[in-house]
């Protein structure tokens, strides 16, 4: 397993969502690469402070402008509402 590898799967290592044996390849790699493994301690203490420092909620006005984009983007071109622009 090269940097390359590791590293275009390092959010699923740090999520758990590998195999087992995939997992298992990747610490070995980590444990052997400092470089990969600085950048997948970085990836793990930054989800980390996200985590626990990002816990306020979205303005309403906000949650609803998202939620329009998304449906444009299933559905055609995004247009404001005349009320939020």
């Amino acid at each position: 397993m090269d940097c390359e590898e590791v590293l275009a799967e390092i959010e699923h290592y740090l999520h758990g969502e590998l195999d087992p044996d995939r997992s298992q390849h990747l610490a070995e790699h980590l444990a052997a690469c400092s470089p990969c493994f600085d950048r997948a301690e970085f990836q793990r203490r930054f989800k980390e402070i996200v985590r626990t420092k990002c816990t306020s909620e979205a303005p309403e006005h906000l949650v609803m402008r998202v939620r329009m984009a998304i449906r444009s983007e299933r559905s055609g071109p995004w247009r404001p509402p005349d009320h939020i622009v």
